[in-house]
């Protein structure tokens, strides 16, 4: 997906405005747009957004704001994310034989009446309406639009907090007056993921990290080893992966997934990951249960090469683990778990017990 930035530079209740004019196959040609363009390779988006500035106008910007980002999902071209801004502060003279079009200072009422695409339409609307923040998703067919929509942005002050315990914590979301969201997080009001912009949240590490441990020891077949932990809010005894919470100490670490992995391996089954063993990533981050809860988890795929089977305890368990067994299955028979979507005894299991049936039967792990 390409990445862009688009400016609207502000003065005296104008806009400056670029008529697309002078380039061949530009899929903007004869339409009105603001100035900038695409980021190039290593480039944040406020490094383009001051280049193509400079490049397309010759104005150095002093003083701009982000506004917020257009998703444009385009047939036939390819999709774009834009990043949105105006600037209020600018020296210099503008360049007159911009490569790009004709630059114009446009009043913001007369903007509605230049040949504009739709979806420009809508998104100008909003910045001369003074809208702080700006998140719409606008969807083309050729050059017209189909469907626009607004992605509701929360802030903190519209966050309440029903309940704060140390583990649990429950908000009240209200993105519109009268209208309500209960979210359940293990997050502080301030590192709520519902409260991040795009940059921070794919920056996110996640809340802990389950396993999905192979054992391959000599003369047997590869084994997938799974467990049986008690999970309270389902009564029941589920298998499940080893897993656990990234503690704030593993942060500081050079891969924190892979010291919570070896820790909660160890903690768990009392299995000790030694030199000659392998760790990997099978996904960085996944949302449990999006509809109710931020919470979020990695999955990690350990493959222990023993001479003989390792004997497994659970000593180690801590807080409130109840771990009742440990069961080895063969590839045969984890196929068996995934048909019956159950496992021996009937009860559920959970998506990342899948996720670990699946990584060993789909032969991913090897």
């Amino acid at each position: 997906m390409i990445e862009s930035t688009l400016c609207y530079l502000e003065q005296d209740g104008k806009y400056l405005m670029l008529y697309r004019n002078k380039k061949e196959q530009d899929p903007n040609a004869g339409k009105w747009i603001g100035v900038g363009g695409k980021l190039e390779a290593g480039e944040t988006p406020e490094q383009c957004l001051l280049r193509e500035v400079r490049e397309e106008t010759g104005l150095e910007l002093t003083e701009y704001a982000y506004r917020g980002k257009i998703v444009f999902w385009l047939d036939p071209w390819e999709d774009e994310i834009t990043y949105l801004y105006t600037a209020t502060g600018f020296k210099g003279e503008i360049d007159k034989a911009c490569s790009e079009g004709e630059l114009r200072w446009v009043s913001f009422d007369e903007i509605p009446e230049l040949n504009l695409w739709e979806g420009d339409r809508l998104f100008l609307k909003e910045l001369i309406a003074g809208t702080p923040e700006i998140d719409m998703e606008l969807t083309y067919k050729g050059d017209q639009l189909v469907t626009s929509v607004n992605k509701p942005i929360l802030k903190k002050e519209n966050v309440d907090v029903l309940l704060d315990k140390r583990f649990l914590r429950t908000y009240d979301f209200h993105f519109y007056p009268g209208r309500h969201y209960f979210v359940t997080s293990r997050h502080a009001t301030e590192d709520l993921v519902a409260l991040k912009r795009d940059q921070e949240f794919k920056a996110m590490q996640p809340d802990a990290v389950g396993c999905v441990v192979i054992l391959k020891c000599k003369d047997r077949e590869p084994l997938l080893m799974l467990l049986r932990e008690m999970r309270f809010p389902t009564g029941q005894f589920l298998l499940g992966v080893p897993a656990g919470l990234i503690d704030p100490e593993d942060l500081e670490e050079e891969n924190p997934l892979y010291v919570t992995a070896i820790r909660e391996l160890s903690e768990e089954t009392g299995i000790e990951f030694q030199e000659g063993d392998e760790i990997k990533l099978v996904n960085p981050f996944l949302f449990s249960s999006p509809g109710i809860t931020d919470e979020s988890n990695a999955m990690v795929q350990m493959t222990l090469y023993r001479e003989e089977m390792p004997s497994v305890t659970r000593e180690g368990n801590v807080g409130g683990e109840c771990i009742g067994g440990f069961c080895f299955y063969t590839r045969k028979e984890a196929e068996e778990l995934l048909k019956k979507g159950t496992d021996e005894c009937g009860i559920y299991y959970s998506v990342y017990t899948w996720i670990a049936l699946m990584t060993f039967v789909s032969g991913l792990w090897n």
